[in-house]
């Protein structure tokens, strides 16, 4: 090496750092500035396709760019990354409006596991195609996060759980009861759950004391949150099935609603409910009371309430005479689209 080699050498300081570090460095980089810094050097040509978290967001393209454009520039780039990558991949995620080629994706995805995946992220495609998951996906069993949008969702009968998974979130997924109540139970470290437009999901049971933040934004006819003792922010809308008619059990009195969803929420701090959950949760009859007392609770909001509705208003009204320590109340009247928030500090 001659002198001026061994002095660059020195300057270069930063291509000489260990290589987590240098990921380090990187991954907090958008992935297209990470993927520039291939032009400083031939050093640093391929060191961009070793990271170990990956994002494709709408930061990594051009706005003129088609749906499909999209998809073809991210399969050149994980092209590149099954060619030179060693390491793992902790962190995948998908954010980029696009028009994936769905055998791509499911291809992507068993690599992404044979490569110890941690945090799966896939959001809002330019359109909703059901693809069928890879089944290497339930052998996984380092998955900490999970965010699928747009797949079919089948358990294999070989599944045992994901014992390291603390957030799971369902968008546009097809999944039928039975599955999503075996798939929750068998968690048994998951703190957050997200399900939003679901297919076709008939009722929601929701049975794993180790979840504490609970969102549900889609068409079902029941829930049940027995043995969620730590729940502590729940929000729930309900959109109703069969061209917007709610629908009770006959089998059960309107007491079994309250005490189903609202039985073990010793714990819950934030609390948000829509105007068809309240309609079902009025039933035939309204009890005056929920069937125990949310000392815990400080923000309640209730969302597209009919005042009109005597059912919805008194339903309403035996929430918050059950919550003795509230410390903001947000209602939001469905007819004129006007909410009014009360600070009850003191």
């Amino acid at each position: 090496m001659t002198e001026m080699e061994k002095q660059a050498a020195k300057l270069d300081r930063i291509s000489n750092l260990p290589w987590d570090v240098l990921d380090t460095i990187l991954v907090n980089l958008p992935l297209r500035e990470a993927a520039r810094t291939s032009i400083l050097s031939s050093k640093w040509r391929y060191k961009w396709t070793g990271l170990s978290q990956l994002v494709f967001d709408d930061k990594c393209f051009s706005s003129s760019l088609s749906m499909e454009e999209r998809w073809g520039e991210i399969m050149k780039i994980i092209h590149m990354v099954q060619s030179y990558h060693s390491g793992p991949i902790e962190k995948f995620k998908l954010a980029a409006y696009c028009s994936p080629n769905f055998s791509d994706l499911e291809e992507w995805i068993q690599y992404l596991m044979d490569k110890g995946i941690k945090e799966l992220i896939l959001q809002d495609f330019g359109f909703v195609k059901r693809f069928k998951l890879p089944c290497g996906i339930f052998s996984c069993p380092q998955l900490t996060c999970l965010e699928l949008y747009g797949c079919v969702f089948k358990l294999p009968s070989t599944f045992k759980g994901f014992h390291c998974l603390k957030s799971l979130q369902l968008t546009q997924v097809s999944i039928i009861s039975d599955i999503l109540e075996s798939l929750i139970r068998n968690c048994p470290i998951l703190e957050r759950l997200t399900l939003l437009n679901i297919d076709h999901l008939a009722s929601v049971r929701i049975h794993n004391s180790s979840l504490k933040y609970l969102k549900i934004d889609s068409e079902f006819e029941d829930i049940n949150l027995e043995n969620s003792v730590n729940l502590d922010s729940v929000d729930i809308r309900m959109i109703p099935m069969h061209g917007g008619i709610i629908t009770h059990n006959n089998e059960q009195s309107n007491s079994c609603n309250f005490d189903r969803v609202f039985g073990c929420l010793y714990d819950i701090k934030r609390l948000t409910l829509s105007c068809h959950f309240l309609q079902w949760l009025a039933g035939d009859q309204v009890q005056e009371r929920l069937p125990i007392v949310l000392n815990r609770l400080l923000f309640l909001d209730l969302k597209e309430v009919t005042l009109s509705n005597f059912k919805e208003v008194m339903v309403s009204l035996s929430i918050v005479k059950s919550c003795p320590n509230l410390e903001e109340l947000v209602i939001t009247d469905c007819a004129y689209v006007a909410s009014c928030s009360i600070s009850l500090r003191s």
